[in-house]
């Protein structure tokens, strides 16, 4: 049986290559926990509250990335676990306050019509605190909502330098 590829990590692969092409963005990778624990035995990590940490014209920014192969939404669960978890939106929230920028970039996986949508680690939280106990949220709502990340080509990349711009 062929094995599934992993969109979530070539989504941060192609985060990663997204900034190592802008020469305006300082950054680096925060290892996973999963990431420590397949050289270390026993390892003992805290979770980690992004995959990156960038800084644009003296702003610090988080960066999540997300996945989803589903066409008509993003599931805000996989079984009770949450897409998204509840550490790294209190984190991002919390660096907001203290005046930085944290975004969960959401990629849609379509078969050669890949999108990218940022959203802030608020929009996030209020995802999560609905009253409606929403299970996932319509792409549409995204569309309306987020910044629309604009896709490079040839490798995939994402235009992460304007998304900073917009925001800022």
């Amino acid at each position: 049986m062929a094995k599934k590829r992993d969109t979530g990590k070539n989504f941060e692969n192609e985060i990663r290559k997204s900034l190592q092409g802008s020469k305006h963005i300082w950054w680096f990778r925060i290892q996973d926990t999963n990431d420590i624990n397949r050289f270390v035995k026993i390892a003992v990590a805290e979770k980690q509250p992004a995959d990156f940490f960038s800084v644009y014209r003296g702003r610090p920014i988080m960066l999540e990335a997300k996945t989803s192969r589903n066409l008509t939404s993003f599931p805000l669960y996989y079984a009770s676990t949450p897409a998204i978890a509840k550490h790294q939106i209190s984190a991002g929230v919390k660096l907001e306050r203290m005046g930085g920028i944290s975004l969960i970039l959401i990629r849609r996986e379509e078969f050669r019509n890949k999108k990218c949508y940022a959203i802030s680690a608020q929009q996030a939280k209020d995802l999560y605190s609905n009253k409606d106990n929403k299970k996932s949220i319509k792409w549409s709502w995204f569309e309306e909502n987020a910044y629309i990340v604009e896709r490079l080509k040839a490798p995939l990349r994402w235009n992460l330098h304007k998304l900073y711009e917009q925001i800022i």
